[in-house]
């Protein structure tokens, strides 16, 4: 349930041909891997992302004008339920890492099934926070085991570039979801919403049943390695590991821009503006669709950890552009508003894609190769935490606060990508003096 989810060859010579021929850039984000193995998880992911799609776009709608929450409920109980899963993404991480990541996605999966199910049955904030905490386990747990798989499916040194390519396909099922989400929102019914999570907990089920047809993924670590005191002592490598720690959080807070098009902008078109109702899932699509082609040719202008901390910081003031003119369109007559809006979800998904293809390369640059499941689930105990507190945040900031509330949001998510690019120059200066301590 989607409760609120060294790279290029070549010098600048060959990037401005690339930037010569967007229509490769096209091709190359949308063609398939050629391990078989990456193409079940690549199809895996669009499945399940169909379902988020429409989830997202009218999710927490449903929980406000369905099952009957206030907008301030509907942020508490899914804050409070996603702190109730805080940690689980490093433990189901780890385990993925010692015990293989295939099963454990594949069970991560069908608890999230399962909440995803239950929330037909919510009707006031306690069910709601139960069902939100389920989801969160389930939630931490895929994303610690799939960080341990990509680190095992793709090739050395291409983790973050085969992490971008599912980013795309991702976006790929999240615009056709968002298409079904704009009936919904158009008919606005019980039923309709009901559809929502009915399709979101099927694309679940199917999806874990494609990963099902995965060979065994054995163990980075295996088990057995832990049972001298000295490997005991290693095994939380990732908790005692500082500058990655320092990277989590800043780009966990850099990572509250996920939860400002879903879902503080869907509810900010539909109780804030003259928008069509509709142009809720209109704009996500119409984002998902400029991240999916941008997302893969995005990494290619990556050569290592110290363009991706520069892309980092670039993204932040981009969020800032994106946001003023979604925040005007409060005043703006419906098309003015329509116009608005699609132009800071233009700026947005520029913006996004920079943030997002260097936090990926970073993410797996500063970990540890062996232990990717353990470092990925840090990184999701840290993006988790920002989960948890994000909806009722940008649901107060942008929609409460108004025009403040999505200006300071901005400065907060650029400052946060300015501390992503100190942190890979500290980390960059310690691994210069441990490699001259070694010559």
């Amino acid at each position: 349930m989607a409760l609120c989810r060294g790279l290029a060859d070549g010098g600048p010579g060959r990037e401005r041909r690339r930037d010569m021929r967007p229509l490769v850039n096209i091709r190359t984000a949308l063609r398939g891997p050629r391990d078989s193995r990456q193409r079940l998880l690549a199809l895996s992911t669009v499945v399940n992302t169909i379902g988020m799609g429409i989830f997202l776009s009218a999710g927490t709608i449903f929980l406000i004008r369905s099952a009957g929450l206030s907008p301030t409920e509907a942020g508490i109980g899914l804050t409070a339920g996603s702190l109730c899963g805080f940690g689980a993404g490093v433990l189901i991480g780890d385990w993925a890492d010692r015990r293989g990541s295939r099963e454990v996605v594949i069970g991560s999966m069908l608890l999230e099934a399962v909440a995803s199910i239950s929330l037909l049955f919510v009707h006031s904030l306690w069910p709601l926070i139960v069902v939100a905490a389920a989801a969160a386990v389930g939630r931490a747990g895929t994303g610690g085991a799939r960080g341990a798989m990509i680190g095992v499916l793709a090739e050395e040194g291409k983790g973050a570039r085969l992490r971008s390519y599912l980013r795309s396909v991702t976006n790929v099922g999240l615009a056709i979801g968002t298409i079904g989400a704009a009936v919904v929102l158009a008919f606005d019914t019980r039923p309709a919403y009901v559809a929502v999570v009915l399709t979101d907990t099927i694309t679940f089920l199917i999806a874990a049943a494609i990963l099902a047809r995965l060979p065994h993924i054995p163990p980075t670590r295996p088990s057995g390695q832990d049972s001298d005191t000295a490997t005991t002592e290693r095994r939380w490598v990732a908790l005692r590991d500082a500058p990655y720690l320092a990277l989590t959080a800043a780009s966990s807070v850099a990572s509250v821009q996920y939860f400002v098009l879903v879902p503080a902008l869907p509810v900010w078109i539909v109780e804030h503006t003259e928008a069509p109702r509709w142009t809720a899932a209109i704009v996500l699509f119409f984002e998902s669709i400029l991240v999916t082609v941008a997302q893969v040719p995005a990494t290619r202008s990556l050569d290592g950890p110290r363009s991706a901390g520069r892309l980092l910081a670039l993204s932040g003031p981009l969020f800032l552009v994106a946001w003023i003119p979604i925040a005007l369109a409060e005043d703006a007559a419906a098309w003015g508003a329509l116009a608005l809006l699609t132009f800071g979800v233009v700026v947005h998904a520029s913006a996004e894609v920079w943030q997002a293809a260097g936090t990926f390369e970073l993410s797996f640059a500063l970990a540890k190769p062996e232990a990717q499941g353990q470092y990925q689930g840090v990184m999701g105990l840290g993006h988790g935490l920002a989960e948890a507190v994000a909806p009722i945040v940008v649901i107060s900031m942008c929609v409460n606060w108004g025009k403040a509330g999505w200006i300071s949001l901005a400065l907060l998510v650029t400052a946060a990508g300015f501390a992503c690019a100190f942190v890979e120059r500290l980390w960059a200066r310690a691994q210069g003096a441990v490699a001259a301590a070694k010559a």
